[in-house]
């Protein structure tokens, strides 16, 4: 078992919890190595105290600094070179791993031997209540949504179940899927974001599968590691590697559609707003990479499994998280969403009643009484776990988010 860790000017603080998780795991890992982008020499200089204060050397730590920031794709690559164990996890520094949650991934592994990765369920770690991931789901559009964020947990991701991809911040790998002969490794043309969404996306049209765990737990500080980036910088990276992940992985006919339509969207966006000029830069970086992509799409097509259609699903556009203040969001529409999927892997009669009487409201134009709704769900008999609660809460006083 082989930990990967990219750090980018990551705080003492923060990088010490994630390694300290990782030690603490019942079932030990035989190295963690970590990656470091830092134009300083701050990750390297509290390793090297971290290291001398530790009472026993395993799991062997090895720290590979990289001469610039290579970005976290190349950065990935090469701790998958630099690492030796049969299965990798792959774990942001804003990450902390619950003691099990090693153990039980492995078990899943063992419980599905032809599936190549393993996704837990991760939480927020300001509220260990709300959904950060439990894997991604993969879109026609070429999108790819973060598997229950922003959602209360109340049960309704709990069973171990096939997903469409892995979301990087915490996520196990076999080490044969990294293959040439099998997905490869990441592209590091991405620099980052979107990365694991191509490598998830690339995996599934060739056929191999993922497994949720959600018996395994981690807490994660959303976009910790990248929330200080400039909104220019990092708009202008997702929105680029948007357009080559469906340019390189949607089947020819729907890519004619898509990628066009979503470069006019940036177009569009250039010519009608003030400072438009950052939207036009999208659109401009994302087709001059384009012919760079043709050799890589041509290899993924010719090795293609299954069509889009079997793998990749229409995406749902209810808001369940604020990006800007990294904070949940509470509405109708998204309890009646968690309902529903709770409904879906654990059916019982008043839940069924409650999702019922709750879609007729919406019908009835009830949605803005949000005290009349929670009280709703409150009478229905449904078992109202912590999350729920906190949920209605938010509908009564009208707070849509946590702070």
């Amino acid at each position: 078992m082989s930990v990967i860790v990219v750090t980018f000017e990551t705080t003492a603080e923060m990088l010490s919890k994630c390694l300290e998780s990782v030690i603490s795991s019942e079932l030990k890992a035989k190295e963690i190595v970590v990656v470091d982008n830092s134009t300083t020499s701050r990750v390297a200089d509290f390793l090297g105290t971290w290291e001398a204060g530790r009472e026993s050397k395993e799991p062997v730590l090895i720290l590979a600094r990289q001469p610039t920031n290579v970005g976290y794709a190349a950065a990935t690559n090469r701790g998958i070179a630099l690492s030796a164990g049969d299965f990798v996890l792959l774990l942001n520094p804003d990450a902390v791993l619950r003691p099990a949650a090693l153990a039980l991934m492995v078990e899943a592994a063992k419980c599905h031997p032809d599936a190549i990765g393993f996704a837990p369920k991760v939480t927020l770690a300001s509220h260990e209540l709300i959904i950060d991931s439990v894997g991604i789901g993969l879109h026609l559009g070429g999108q790819a949504s973060q598997r229950g964020l922003g959602e209360p947990d109340i049960g309704q991701y709990a069973t171990e179940e096939r997903i469409a991809g892995l979301c990087f911040a915490a996520a196990l790998v076999r080490r044969a899927a990294f293959s040439p002969e099998a997905v490869g490794l990441l592209d590091e043309r991405y620099f980052m974001f979107y990365e694991d969404v191509d490598w998830s996306m690339r995996a599934s049209i060739l056929g191999e599968t993922f497994w949720s765990v959600p018996g395994a737990r981690v807490d994660h500080v959303h976009s910790a590691s990248t929330r200080d980036l400039p909104a220019a910088f990092k708009s202008r990276l997702i929105q680029r590697n948007l357009v080559w992940t469906a340019a390189k992985n949607l089947e020819r006919h729907r890519v004619v559609t898509v990628v066009p339509a979503l470069l006019a969207r940036q177009v569009i966006s250039g010519l009608t707003h003030r400072r438009g000029w950052m939207s036009l830069r999208i659109a401009f970086d994302s087709v001059a990479g384009l012919p760079r992509l043709a050799r890589s799409r041509r290899e993924v097509q010719a090795r293609r499994k299954l069509d889009d259609r079997s793998v990749l699903t229409e995406i749902d556009r209810t808001v369940t998280f604020d990006s800007e203040r990294y904070l949940p969001v509470v509405s109708f529409a998204s309890l009646v969403g968690v309902l529903s999927r709770l409904y879906a892997v654990a059916p019982t009669p008043a839940l069924r009643d409650l999702v019922l009487r709750l879609r007729l409201a919406g019908e009835a134009s009830m949605t803005a009484d949000g005290a009349r709704i929670a009280s709703m769900v409150r009478e229905s008999g449904v078992e109202l776990e912590p999350g729920l609660e906190w949920s209605l809460r938010q509908l009564e006083g009208g707070d849509r988010g946590l702070g």
